[in-house]
């Protein structure tokens, strides 16, 4: 799960810049080719939620519902950074931009409302460590986005590493998530 904050913050990090260097956007303007994706992905969050509730209220089981929100909320942006790295101009950047954000969002009706139905006495500590690692995954992910243009000498190359990285955190969740109640104050004999 650490591929979302890895992927969220090098997009809100380093999209001014991205849009500045390939497309020679000022800064004023990149900041709003970068700003779009963000309100676009406040109305698919909302969206997100309510399909993920239809498909449980229709009785598909909640291990299934979240794997379906989750896949889209990976694979979406993973598709979309690639479309990106083939732009044009910066209008169809932003549109590619926008469609990765917007996607990512419904991982929030994946993975985050996951953390509360497997362990409801413990969703806090789980959130918690969640959300470090996810931090720590930022932290290196955006310093090392910069690292990684400079060697590589373009985006293209990093926006095809966080496709990859999206890719393969998806397939990860597929294969090991579950909806299902886990009691961890169990003990094993």
């Amino acid at each position: 799960m650490w591929e979302i904050l890895q992927g969220f913050f090098v997009i809100l990090s380093w999209m001014p810049i991205y849009f500045n260097s390939i497309y020679h956007v000022d800064l004023k303007h990149a900041a709003w080719f970068s700003a779009v994706p963000w309100s676009v992905m406040a109305f698919m969050g909302y969206f997100g939620g309510l399909w993920s509730d239809m498909l449980i209220r229709s009785g598909i089981n909640v291990t299934l519902a979240r794997k379906i929100m989750q896949s889209i909320g990976f694979l979406g942006p993973g598709f979309a950074l690639i479309g990106l790295t083939a732009a044009k101009s910066p209008s169809i950047a932003s549109a590619w931009l926008t469609l990765a954000v917007g996607l990512k969002s419904f991982s929030h009706s994946g993975f985050l409302v996951n953390l509360q139905e497997i362990a409801p006495q413990y969703t806090g500590v789980l959130h918690g460590m969640s959300n470090t690692g996810g931090t720590l995954a930022a932290i290196v992910g955006t310093v090392g986005a910069g690292f990684f243009v400079e060697l590589v000498g373009s985006f293209q190359g990093f926006l095809l590493l966080t496709s990859l990285l999206y890719f393969l955190a998806a397939l990860f969740y597929i294969i090991f998530s579950t909806g299902e109640r886990v009691d961890f104050d169990e003990t094993v004999p």
